[in-house]
């Protein structure tokens, strides 16, 4: 992994250009580069060069050394060999030689990469291959500044534009973003995987604007993996909730034609307004020579196939499922041990799971097997097996999932670093922390299958080395200063943005106490079920916990008994704050969640359709009362009668793992340490791809199968722009990477194949036809047979009544990989944004980013 920053300056352009640019000033070098540098601690590089009379470059990187045989590949990473081109006119040839900034990972695809390759050299030398191959229709051009050279070179760039798309579409799996120099061609490519899993911004602006000094006015273009403040502090702009200020983005041009990518957007409360995240639409290029005729200096060539589309959606027999070098593959020895043990196979949801069902996971989890097992493997994190390996860990599904595939695939050498934030004055009672400890202990009890335990072997014996996990859990105060973490996540900057990205950052930062587990601890082995409500266990499976006891009864004729089930909702979510303060606000969005299941029952039965409704009776009964609109982010209600609020009790919170009736921890702790994980993994992508959204399971109850395959389609294309760039500005930000197994191209080529199991089972049962006939108006959602998409999506999220509740339907086929890997409870978690289940959108500091909300919202 990289920061890398590359700002170009032009003089004497201004009349040349077609472009709008920023009113705030330049960029701040020296704070680029302290921000870029934050991401690498490894190897630290500037470039500067005049590229030709016009332009001059510089180029810095920060590289995070983690392949390549403890090889440190210095960036910028210049192309000394010369393109065989002998007979060029120096005055055609730029001075300044190619260079390659990347950031990113090969994970996969037709680059075929040993573990002591660079990837960084490997992609430089093919870039600079297309490049030479390109530069040959320069040969023959004699002198510069006519329009037969202009044209000759114009279409030099095209052609290199467009083999470069191809060969990063094609072959290349893995997340990047990267700045390639091509010397012999003055032009600049720069782009972000299709996925846009890297961030990478663009900056525009002049050094003046006086039209006395039009001849000295330096246009400067910058490209970075971070936003920085502008050079001149007295373009800065204070902008409050009320007084607002128009600003301008650079416009982009796609193959000459105008394509105006994003229009014009409002001023932040910082002077950063003009940084944009780079689209992940295709490649861009930067031509770096002053043009005799007016064109474009930016140009963008637009991936070929349709990656910004939902795979459960994307058409059947595509060539986008069948990358070179890809073949069907085997489950691992150690995956198909699991899939013959007797344990997971007598699991509830796999006896439950149709034939189809059980097929779609058992391929998915193949599928995030290989993603999870490349992303630990030490030849890509460092070459050292003993280097933890960390995970970002909310005690959900999502990450717990991870977690024990990486204990079931990586040495037993390897420590495993389990990160937890949570915020507030009670840290231990945040539903994250409790679920977390609940998860850790069905961690603790998973077994490494290939032990032959049938020839007597202890799946725990002395003999063999145990996994050491280490519990991270790092508290943070509420009122802790976040204005770094606000200028990482710059463009973004709603509140929600601004909880996110600081619950990411103190987790990766991964600075809190640990506790130092052994895999074979015997007391960790004790199988106990979790019996904490906010571990938000579903009622699927009401025998395989006894915490899912019978409804609230209530007299019929009492009309207020009714809102008993309300008040012990509120009690119950209230002590889950450490019960400080009975009168706190809780979100209507909360109850909805959280606690619909123990609701609904007397919400039928008195007739109610909705819980507004439910929830509106109580308070015109006195029971509660509605909170004002500036004391909470949504809808929230509180407890009215004093009775009630005797009733919430303070709660002492655990602050270790530990046994139940034991007061001790389990194993050592340290109460301050550091993480020595240089590679993170989290959970990104599996609730836009398996349907993990309430609003997944709204668009399903109000709009049916359809519904639901537009709001899949529509969560994942804005992926990128939406969580993306700004988690990977800020978990980058601690010097670490972070990888998502959920979005490796081979897990949603798996939900891809999911479709063609689908159409084939559907033509089966219609009688043969030929491949045109199958994939004839199957290009679109609307145009899908319904029965297709029913079952393909339905055996990875089901949301009707019957089947799809709460902590079943949802995430439905990574439920049933959890439980082919051996874990207990963790299969029927409920979902809970990270900033809600971190509390890092605690009560308490809702005053605090409400105001901000108005100030930080943009275009």
């Amino acid at each position: 992994m990289c920061g890398i920053g590359c700002v170009v300056r032009a003089r004497g352009l201004q009349d040349k250009i077609r472009w709008q640019l920023c009113e705030c000033g330049e960029v701040s070098l020296p704070a680029l580069r302290d921000a870029v540098r934050r991401r690498g601690p490894d190897a630290w590089f500037v470039l500067e060069e005049h590229l030709n009379e016009e332009f001059s470059v510089t180029a810095m990187g920060a590289v995070l050394a983690l392949r390549g045989g403890g090889q440190v590949v210095r960036q910028p990473s210049i192309c000394n060999e010369q393109c065989p081109t002998h007979d060029l006119s120096p005055r055609v040839l730029s001075s300044c030689p190619s260079f390659l900034q990347w950031n990113g990972e090969v994970f996969g695809g037709g680059l075929r990469l040993s573990s002591s390759d660079s990837d960084t050299l490997a992609i430089r030398d093919r870039l600079r291959r297309l490049e030479c191959e390109c530069s040959l229709k320069l040969v023959g051009v004699r002198g510069a500044g006519n329009k037969h050279c202009e044209e000759r070179l114009d279409d030099a760039r095209s052609c290199f534009a467009k083999l470069c798309v191809k060969f990063f579409e094609t072959e290349i799996e893995g997340p990047y973003a990267f700045v390639y120099y091509a010397g012999s061609l003055e032009l600049l490519l720069f782009g972000r995987d299709p996925l846009g899993r890297r961030s990478l911004l663009t900056h525009v602006a002049s050094s003046s604007s006086s039209p006395a000094e039009a001849d000295n006015v330096a246009v400067e273009f910058a490209i970075s993996s971070v936003a920085v403040e502008h050079f001149d502090s007295s373009a800065t702009v204070d902008i409050t909730p009320t007084r607002k200020k128009r600003f301008r983005h650079v416009t982009y041009e796609e193959n000459g034609s105008d394509n105006d990518i994003d229009s014009v957007g409002e001023c932040s409360l910082f002077s950063l307004g003009c940084w944009k995240e780079l689209p992940n639409t295709g490649l861009f290029t930067f031509e770096t020579k002053v043009s005799l005729s007016p064109k474009p200096y930016l140009t963008h060539y637009p991936w070929q196939l349709s990656h910004g589309m939902h795979p459960l959606l994307r058409a059947p027999y595509s060539d986008e499922l069948h990358l070179p070098n890809t073949k069907v593959e085997e489950h691992p020895d150690k995956l198909m041990h699991l899939l013959c043990k007797r344990e997971a196979l007598s699991h509830p949801l796999i006896q439950q799971s149709t034939e189809f069902d059980l097929m779609a996971a058992t391929g998915y989890l193949r599928a995030l097997w290989k993603a999870v097992t490349v992303r630990v493997q030490p030849s890509c994190c460092g070459g050292d097996e003993t280097t933890p390996v960390g995970v970002l860990f909310s005690g959900g599904i999502d990450c717990t999932v991870l977690a024990a595939i990486a204990h079931y695939v990586l040495p037993a050498v390897t420590p495993i670093e389990l990160i937890n934030v949570a915020f507030g004055d009670t840290p231990g009672l945040t539903p994250d922390r409790l679920a977390t400890f609940s998860a850790v202990e069905q961690l603790l009890q998973l077994v490494d299958p290939s032990l032959n335990e049938e020839a007597g072997c202890s799946p725990v014996s002395s003999a063999q080395p145990q996994r050491e996990w280490r519990l991270v859990l790092v508290d943070v105060s509420t009122e802790s200063d976040d204005t770094h973490i606000r200028n990482l996540i710059f463009p973004k900057g709603d509140a929600i943005d601004i909880s996110i990205g600081t619950a990411l950052w103190h987790a990766a930062q991964g600075r809190g106490r640990m506790q130092r587990i052994r895999h074979g601890n015997h007391h960790a082995r004790e199988e106990r079920p979790c019996k904490h409500k906010l571990c938000r266990l579903s009622a699927g499976d009401a025998d395989s916990s006894d915490d899912q006891g019978t409804p609230t009864t209530y007299d019929a004729d009492d009309s207020l008994s009714k809102f008993s089930p309300l008040v012990d909702a509120l009690v119950e979510e209230l002590e889950a704050f450490g019960g400080g303060c009975p009168t706190a606000p809780v979100l209507l969005s909360t109850l909805g969640k959280d606690y619909m299941l123990k609701l609904r029952p007397v919400i039928t039965r008195c007739g109610y359709k909705k819980l507004g409704r439910y929830v509106k009776d109580a308070e015109m009964a006195g029971v509660i009362t509605f909170v004002k609109q500036n004391e909470a982010p949504s809808k929230a209600i509180r407890l009215a009668r004093p009775e009630d609020l005797e009733r919430v009790r303070r709660v002492q919170p655990a602050d270790w793992l530990q046994i139940s009736n034991e007061t001790s921890p389990i194993s050592t702790h340290v109460e301050n340490y550091k993480c020595e994980a240089r590679v993170l993994l989290l959970g990104m992508g599996a609730d836009e791809t398996l349907g993990g959204y309430t609003r997944h399971r709204r668009a399903f109850e109000r709009r049916g199968i359809r519904g639901l395959a537009k709001e899949l389609n529509h969560d994942f294309a804005r992926l990128w722009e939406r969580n993306l760039g700004r988690d990977d500005r800020v978990v980058s930000d601690s010097g670490r990477e972070g990888r998502y197994p959920y979005l490796d191209e081979g897990v949603l080529a798996a939900l891809a194949a999911i479709v063609l199991k689908a159409q084939k089972e559907k033509t089966c049962g219609e009688g043969a036809t030929t491949i045109a006939e199958e994939t004839s108006g199957m290009n679109s959602v609307g145009e899908r047979d319904d029965a297709v998409l029913e079952q393909a999506i339905g055996s990875v999220c089901c949301f009707t009544a019957a089947a799809g509740v709460p902590g079943v339907g949802d995430k439905k086929i990574l439920r049933r990989c959890a439980a082919l890997l051996g874990l207990g409870d963790v299969v029927r978690l409920q979902k809970r944004a990270i900033q809600f289940g971190s509390r890092a959108a605690h009560p308490v500091s809702w005053q605090r980013v409400i105001p901000l909300t108005a100030a930080l919202k943009h275009g």
